[in-house]
């Protein structure tokens, strides 16, 4: 059998899409993309060719979306939030410093200091400092590299979901404790400011981009705006030898900050779903060569690090909580978001709230203290500081 582009585009779909109903029907237990993983290696070892990814386009295809996808991570900053929320801020990064000094230090001891060095941006954070390190690792022609950084965003899940509905679940019990204890009826604050009759006439623009009228940002307007800013992180790579990934992140924050661009771009091109596969499936391509015993070292390579970097992100998490006013639980629940991210975060977040909270006010009063500092924590970490930090170890490493 001949395998066309469209075969193996539908393969690599079939197989995402898998693995979406598998995690729905299990309530995210079991992460998409390591139900993903498995048809792929089990594909790799029968049926599928091992270029299966560039027969159908995907790797083109992920290749011009991570140019857009980090400018659209960079656009999610939203600089009020972060410093309502500094101490979750200090938090979550001091969490991150203990993740990267217990397996840089450490791991080396039983495992190859290389090994450990590529590991530290996806423990960090997730999806997107793991995609980085596997595009580094191929363009090195080192592919077998970026199997290390998959894996351990695949499986990182594992550990990250049972703590933090742990420590969510106390936290929540004891403000639950706490509100009742202060006799205070919880009220959310919803007070609609008032308006200026004098300014509707005339609206002050506030932000660049609403120059261009509503009805003129089109799908194809985001989709030249994003692609002619990752021209431009192409060409201040070329110029400074700076990583692109960084490159990309710092100036979707600089561009929203100065309300160039608006705030996630790339949910607004009416094309995120496919990119968003290509992107995923791109993954796969590391695990064209793997072999069975390989796939078991990486494993017992990852519980190592796995366990190194969570009693590094506990310890550093409580250490630096504790002293900004948080329990150990809030602490280290925050701390955790470098295992989690959107919508995890979010999920867990309302489980926790939804199985203690009793009444209306309950639930209003544990959402407004909880949310808040998880999805702070899942953004600062995942979104933005692991990506940086993985194009700082791509550097080294590549």
């Amino acid at each position: 059998m001949e395998w066309t582009m469209f075969l193996a585009l539908t393969v690599c779909c079939l197989a995402m899409y898998i693995g979406e109903v598998v995690s729905i029907k299990l309530k995210g237990l079991v992460p998409q993309m390591l139900v993903v993983s498995i048809i792929f290696l089990v594909g790799f070892w029968t049926i599928f060719p091992k270029d299966i990814l560039a027969i159908s386009g995907i790797q083109t295809l992920a290749k011009v979306m991570m140019g857009m996808i980090l400018i659209h991570v960079g656009s999610m900053f939203e600089l009020k939030d972060l410093v309502k929320e500094w101490k979750t801020v200090v938090t979550v990064l001091f969490a991150m410093v203990g993740i990267v000094a217990f397996v840089y230090f450490l791991a080396p001891l039983v495992i190859d200091s290389t090994t450990a060095l590529i590991a530290i941006p996806p423990l960090t954070g997730g999806g997107m400092a793991a995609l980085i390190m596997n595009n580094a690792a191929v363009e090195a022609g080192k592919p077998e590299l970026g199997m290390l950084p998959m894996l351990i965003f695949v499986l990182h899940g594992f550990v990250g979901f049972p703590l933090t509905a742990i420590f969510l679940n106390k936290e929540s019990k004891r403000l639950k404790l706490e509100y009742r204890n202060s006799g205070i009826k919880y009220v959310r604050n919803e007070t609609i400011p008032k308006v200026n009759v004098a300014t509707l006439a005339t609206p002050i623009r506030s932000n660049l981009y609403e120059l261009v009228p509503e009805q003129y940002r089109t799908s194809t307007f985001y989709i030249t705006v994003l692609v002619f800013f990752a021209f431009i992180c192409e060409y201040l790579t070329g110029l400074t030898g700076i990583n692109n990934a960084i490159i990309q992140v710092l100036l979707g924050m600089a561009l929203r900050l100065v309300g160039i661009l608006e705030p996630k771009p790339l949910s607004k091109t009416e094309s995120n779903g496919i990119l968003t596969l290509a992107l995923f499936v791109s993954f796969m391509g590391s695990f064209a060569f793997a072999t069975v015993d390989v796939i078991i070292k990486l494993l017992i390579t990852i519980a190592i690090l796995m366990a190194l970097s969570t009693i590094g992100l506990m310890i550093a998490s409580t250490l630096i909580g504790k002293r900004l006013g948080f329990t150990t639980q809030m602490s280290i629940a925050i701390g955790l978001n470098c295992y989690l991210g959107f919508p995890f975060n979010y999920g867990l977040t309302m489980e926790a709230i939804k199985s203690v909270a009793e009444n209306e006010e309950e639930e209003a009063y544990l959402h407004d203290y909880l949310m808040p500092k998880m999805i702070v924590a899942g953004i600062v970490s995942v979104s933005i500081c692991s990506a940086i930090l993985a194009g700082i170890v791509a550097n080294i490493v590549f």
